[in-house]
């Protein structure tokens, strides 16, 4: 075998030549110089000819055998002697090797930048450090630019916001839905802004957008002619809310019905329970002096917005305090029911505590062989609460607000034969959840079949008798009647905006600060890591005002 030199190695096709080369414990330099043809003015592009002088510049290289190399590169300086050039010196650059004010090799900038594509910003920074070529994560973030945004809008062009800092800064994403990329990336999420970019790129025939009043004035003003349609998604989200809303409204008749089925099988009492008492407990005196500031400056005619700066409190606490008495105060701020793998034993604990069964032990072992899974210490704490009356005790199991909206939501087929019977009793025992449970299915079947031309018949349905939270989503859907109906009859919707904003809160959880583990020994690799990149290189997605990568 042939001897390979060094330079051939380090630099093949590269006009340079290796003159020396120090290893030390950290890094590698190679000392080389430029020897190819004298470069061309970048000025008048004439060639130079006669050299200046000589110095030499660092640039960072890709590494080798582990260590970081430094290539210590000798260039020259030309003098442009054209007269009629106003720059009298230029240096030469090394074709794929240096290029100008840059510190870091074309090689090594290339591998930066895919780093900073496929992993952003401290993913990447932590995977340079560990690949012996250090790069911060601002330098890797500024590596990735913007691509051209076209002239024209796409026709079917998707909007949604997404959080830059969660309630404090939003942005806003729009895609294009026929060819599900991103477009382009707006800084807030105001109108205005938005207008101003329907302005400045026109063609845009449907709009997909969510509930929100911004982008649906900024269509209106903007793109007058396009076809806002309102995402089916968020249609059902308004409508769950409305659903779990009137539950809350109407668990008193649920409370009311468990309370009769329990009270329909007495059983003998030996220990009955004792008469709660008002723990003196720092929430109970709080919210006793709560309430007497409140009503006190009440009485002095505070508006409720001036009661609030001055107790420093939200204006909805202190209505809440306005229009709730003391003694449903008080037992709110009571040591509440017990929540997570306990609550649903809690009634039968209180059952056989009534019972005369108080012994916390053998009560953990009752419910044990019931299924219940966790520890005896929630049982403990519960008995306590029982025996000192500090917890309201457990009636008739009543299902969550949650729980029967799930049901309700869910599609008929999807439901146990036990959901299915408790879902009837509850709408045995309230005909408003009733009510609300047969207008959200009936409008879940114009979402699912496509059915937006019976809207105006349902609205009509609603307005005959309906819950007031039904009602309210109904008449929110006639404000924007044209959007909700044509969301309601298009194919087209929102679900490739949400997956690009999904992919954006994906990039930002990545890009955290590491957990506070020591760094491996060596500065190596183990030897069974690999570190593999997707195939299809994502599109990078880098607005003027911050840096944001968006993988297509």
């Amino acid at each position: 075998m042939g001897v390979v030199a060094i330079g051939d190695v380090l630099f093949p096709g590269i006009d340079v030549q290796v003159t020396a080369v120090h290893a030390t414990a950290d890094e590698v330099v190679v000392e080389a110089a430029a020897c190819g043809r004298p470069p061309d003015c970048p000025s008048c592009g004439r060639s130079g000819r006669r050299v200046h002088s000589r110095y030499r510049r660092r640039l960072a290289e890709r590494p080798v055998a582990g260590k970081q190399l430094v290539i210590s590169l000798q260039v020259r300086p030309f003098f442009c002697e054209w007269a009629g050039c106003r720059r009298r010196t230029f240096v030469e650059q090394v074709p794929d090797l240096s290029e100008r004010h840059r510190r870091h090799s074309v090689g090594l900038r290339q591998w930066t930048r895919a780093v900073a594509t496929f992993l952003g910003g401290r993913p990447g920074q932590r995977l340079c450090q560990t690949l012996q070529f250090p790069a911060g994560r601002t330098h890797l973030l500024g590596l990735l630019a913007a691509p051209p945004v076209a002239e024209r809008a796409p026709r079917v062009l998707g909007v949604d916001e997404f959080a830059f800092r969660k309630g404090w800064r939003y942005g806003t994403v729009l895609v294009d839905v026929e060819a599900a990329r991103v477009v382009d990336v707006l800084p807030d999420r105001d109108a205005a802004t938005f207008s101003a970019w329907l302005r400045g790129h026109p063609g845009a025939e449907i709009i997909c957008r969510d509930r929100a009043t911004a982008y649906s004035t900024a269509i209106r003003e903007a793109a007058p002619d396009a076809q806002e349609v309102a995402d089916r998604w968020h249609l059902l989200h308004n409508l769950s809310a409305a659903v779990e809303k009137t539950c809350h409204q109407h668990r008193p008749c649920l409370r009311k019905r468990a309370d009769e089925e329990r009270e329909a099988a007495p059983r003998k009492i030996i220990n009955p329970l004792p008469p709660p008492t008002l723990p003196p407990t720092k929430m109970a005196v709080r919210t006793v002096d709560r309430y007497s500031d409140i009503h006190r400056l009440l009485g002095e005619g505070c508006s409720i917005s001036a009661i609030a700066r001055r107790l420093h409190l939200d204006r909805k606490t202190v209505r809440h305090f306005r229009d709730t008495d003391l003694d449903t105060l008080l037992a709110s701020s009571r040591m509440g029911r017990p929540k997570g793998v306990l609550e649903p034993f809690t009634a039968y604990i209180t059952e056989r505590f009534t019972e005369g069964v108080s012994s916390p032990t053998d009560l953990y072992r009752e419910i044990r062989d019931r299924g219940y899974q966790g520890s005896d210490q929630p049982v403990r704490t519960y008995v306590a609460g029982l025996r000192t009356g500090t917890i309201e005790p457990a009636r008739g199991a009543v299902p969550r607000p949650h729980k029967i909206t799930k049901w309700i939501m869910l599609p008929r087929g999807a439901l146990t034969r036990h959901e299915e019977d408790e879902l009837l009793a509850i709408r045995l025992a309230c005909p408003d959840i009733a009510r609300a449970c047969d207008l959200a299915r009936a409008f879940h079947d114009l979402l699912q079949h496509r059915r937006g031309h019976q809207l105006l018949a349902w609205v009509r349905e609603v307005e005959r008798e309906a819950p007031a939270p039904i009602l309210a989503f109904a008449q929110g859907l006639c404000l924007d009647l044209d959007a909700v109906t044509a969301g309601l009859t298009l194919p087209w919707s929102s679900g490739i905006v949400e997956g690009n904003v999904n992919r954006i809160k994906t990039i930002k959880r990545q890009d955290v600060r590491p957990s506070l583990v020591p760094p491996p020994p060596h500065p190596d690799p183990a030897p069974n890591m690999t570190w593999g990149f997707t195939e299809s290189r994502p599109e990078p997605i880098s607005p003027s005002f911050t840096t944001l990568t968006i993988a297509a």
